[in-house]
């Protein structure tokens, strides 16, 4: 359950979800997509460790999308989270 004042919603995938304590979806009270990811980072440790490579980047496995929008398509000035957006975990599904 998020919290009231929270204003970015941040929805983990099932397969991801043990990492955050089973919860599904997380609130982060922000206003930038770059303030997510440090909030991600300083806050849920261990799903970090997933999305995040040693440099800090994305891992390229792990799509992250801002209200149905890739945000590897987000030029700097896109990258602002209304309150109620949705960001989005998509983890690369590979098959054969």
């Amino acid at each position: 359950m998020m919290p009231n004042s929270a204003s970015v919603t941040l929805r983990v995938p099932t397969s991801l979800s043990e990492l955050t304590g089973d919860r599904d979806r997380i609130g982060f009270d922000v206003s930038t997509v770059d303030e997510l990811l440090d909030r991600v980072r300083n806050d849920e440790p261990l799903l970090a460790g997933h999305l995040f490579a040693d440099d800090g980047r994305i891992r390229g496995y792990v799509n992250l999308f801002v209200n149905g929008v890739d945000v590897r398509l987000l030029e700097a000035g896109e990258r602002d989270l209304p309150p109620g957006s949705v960001v989005t975990i998509v983890p690369s599904v590979a098959g054969g």
